[in-house]
Formats: C-alpha cells, sequence, structure tokens
C-alpha cells in the first residue's frame, strides 16, 4: 500500500512540474498557453525580437472520383522572444490565430 501511495504522490509532483514548465513570470503575472497575444502584451511588454512565419500542414481532400489530392495550407505564426533578465533563460512565444500556443526557452542570458 505505501509503494501504491508513493507512486501516486510522486506522479502528482511530476504534473504540477509539468503544467509550471508552460509558464512565463512579467511583472508579478504569470503568462500560460492559451494567453490572447493581447494580454501577453499588457503583461511583459514589447518583445526583444518579433518574426512571422507561415507553418505549412498538409491537408486531404477526397475528390469526386474517390482519389485524394494533398493541399499545403500556411497557418502564420508570430514568434515573440522575451529577454527576461540575466541569469534567466531566452523565452520564445509561439502565437497561431492570436492565442499563445507553445513555449519554449533558449540559452541563459549574459
Amino acid at each position: 500500500m505505501r509503494v501504491v501511495i508513493g507512486i501516486i504522490w510522486c506522479a502528482l509532483l511530476c504534473s504540477s512540474h509539468l503544467v509550471h514548465a508552460e509558464s512565463l513570470r512579467c511583472h508579478g503575472d504569470i503568462i500560460e498557453v492559451g494567453d490572447a497575444k493581447v494580454d501577453v502584451l499588457r503583461k511583459c511588454g514589447e518583445p526583444a525580437l518579433k518574426d512571422t512565419y507561415c507553418e505549412k500542414t498538409a491537408i486531404r481532400i477526397k475528390r469526386t472520383d474517390g482519389d485524394w489530392d494533398t493541399l499545403e495550407r500556411c497557418e502564420n505564426v508570430d514568434l515573440w522572444t522575451y529577454n527576461p533578465g540575466k541569469g534567466q533563460f531566452w523565452t520564445n512565444l509561439y502565437f497561431k490565430e492570436g492565442k499563445l500556443r507553445e513555449m519554449r526557452y533558449g540559452d541563459r542570458v549574459e
């Protein structure tokens, strides 16, 4: 029984750590995946760098004759890079359709 409780406790601790990995603190506010661009801008200010690129995704469409066509769709991704300060990690925020979809951390700021 103690082993089961230990495993459950460990799983809960690990899952709570993963939740916090997808957040960024800006001036006392927390930014999380799902936040709108306007909210991130209000809480964190202007990023150090902004970029936009096209992320291509394949779409399969069935034709009337039963065959399939594959089309490419371009989805605009806005990339904002924040410098959280010396000793912290550069933070890249990826926005799709105006919402924060992903955060990635880079090298430490020197």
